[in-house]
């Protein structure tokens, strides 16, 4: 791991320079498993892309319990590393912006909001939790961290339940247009528009106390919503 982070922050103050030599193969970096997987140096359009490949790349070491592992993480997210760099300039920039856990997962100390940074982690726990019922969150590239994803994502019970993260979907993102609604985000609590995600979030946690709200679907979540969310309900299809 030091050795991976040593690299990094090579890359943020140099630029673009090619891996270190056995950064991913040397057994002080990278350790064989009994179960294999393979995955190929390639680019990906946007999360939706990159979830799906790796979901489908990784599914022998998922079935044997190493999904969580935080060293295949950080061994992917410097493997993909040149990829990002040279395919997306805004990605190439953000590396030097972005903090260490975009990449890298302590293995020590594995704080869920850490994880929650990690770009290639996030893809995949987006398609294998949610797949198109997170459509918007898919829509974005890897290396994008919009405020509608770090709500979500940084919020375990938010984030595990696919009943809520269908219902902030259902209420703000614009399936037509293909972007969030107006109003629905909000800097802070305090801040937040009657209605927007950061109140959904607020009223969800006061409303756990009397239902199981993270275990409910958004059909049954959507009537519990108390009047200011009512613009942004009458904006949600209605099943055929």
């Amino acid at each position: 791991m030091a050795y991976a982070k040593r690299y990094l922050k090579s890359l943020r103050e140099d630029g673009w320079i090619a891996p270190f030599p056995g950064l991913l193969s040397d057994s002080r970096n990278a350790e064989p498993t009994e179960s294999e997987a393979y995955v190929e140096s390639r680019a990906f359009t946007d999360r939706r892309d990159a979830g799906q490949y790796l979901a489908q790349q990784l599914e022998p070491l998922a079935a044997a319990g190493f999904a969580d592992d935080p060293y295949l993480w950080s061994w992917l997210g410097i493997f993909y590393l040149e990829e990002m760099f040279r395919s997306d300039a805004e990605s190439a920039r953000r590396i030097k912006e972005f903090p260490e856990a975009a990449y890298l997962i302590d293995p020590v100390n594995r704080d869920s909001r850490d994880r929650s940074h990690h770009r290639l982690l996030i893809a995949y726990d987006v398609w294998t939790r949610h797949g198109e019922d997170a459509w918007l969150l898919l829509n974005d590239r890897v290396s994008s961290m919009s405020q509608f994803t770090l709500r979500i994502v940084q919020t375990p019970e938010v984030f595990r339940s696919r009943g809520v993260v269908k219902l902030a979907h259902l209420l703000y993102a614009d399936r037509d247009a293909g972007r969030l609604r107006e109003g629905t985000r909000g800097t802070s609590n305090a801040t937040a528009p009657p209605g927007s995600l950061p109140r959904l979030l607020a009223v969800l946690n006061h409303l756990s106390m009397n239902y199981d709200v993270y275990g409910m679907t958004a059909e049954q979540l959507l009537p519990l919503l108390p009047p200011e969310f009512d613009r942004f309900r009458a904006l949600v299809p209605v099943a055929g």
